[in-house]
């Protein structure tokens, strides 16, 4: 009886071993023509897929203030907004998405006095000392201090502090963040009416992608 026992089992492994090497094969034949028609799944280091918002313009961290504090009424400043982050100083204004920030980053060209956004349609462009635009109000308003985690937005420009030292404004697709070590600028794909960034080993890794932000949320009115 255990003779027979013993052969009935050997009849069973011939029976399935050839089952198990068949479904075997036609898996590892499934997984190599997937990986041929998609390729091989990408790698957590690979660049993300498109711009992402950086946290100095995610709009829920930060604590919105009035903006009016932050207007000078003074007729000859024409109705610019004025603020201070650290060493920053930033104004808004007159027009629609004009903003301009004076100070000198790590990253900067030797002798700028500062950068700024014209109208959502060129910029950041550095200011260098020989140009006729002007930082700071004529009045002699002194510009409030934004505090950290809070932002204002006056004519279409919203701008953040992020952390001590550091302050951030945009426009619509444009935008700059101001750090003591480095800066980094935001335009359109595809435009060449801005200054250059700083090279990628001078920013943070999340910052060296793109320069590009992404088009959700929308831009501040």
């Amino acid at each position: 009886m255990v003779g027979v026992g013993r052969q009935r089992l050997l009849r069973q492994l011939r029976t399935h071993r050839p089952r198990r090497t068949v479904a075997t094969i036609i898996a590892a034949f499934g997984v190599a023509v997937v990986t041929a028609l998609t390729g091989p799944a990408p790698s957590s280091s690979a660049v993300p897929p498109g711009p992402i918002l950086p946290v100095e313009f995610d709009l829920a961290r930060y604590q919105p203030v009035n903006p009016e504090q932050y207007r000078s009424l003074a007729y000859v400043d024409n109705g610019r907004g004025f603020l201070r982050v650290g060493r920053w100083m930033c104004q808004i204004g007159p027009g629609y998405r004009y903003v301009g920030c004076q100070g000198h980053p790590a990253t900067a060209p030797a002798g700028i006095r500062g950068a700024a956004i014209s109208g959502d349609q060129q910029g950041p462009w550095w200011v260098p000392p020989a140009t006729t635009y002007r930082f700071g109000a004529p009045s002699g308003f002194v510009p409030p201090t934004l505090s950290v985690g809070s932002r204002v937005t006056l004519y279409g420009v919203t701008c953040t502090a992020p952390r001590a030292d550091v302050v951030a404004c945009r426009t619509g697709s444009r935008a700059l963040i101001f750090t003591p070590g480095w800066h980094k600028f935001f335009f359109p794909s595809g435009d060449t009416a801005h200054s250059p960034n700083p090279a990628p080993r001078y920013l943070p890794p999340r910052l060296q992608y793109w320069n590009q932000l992404p088009a959700s949320p929308v831009p501040p009115r």
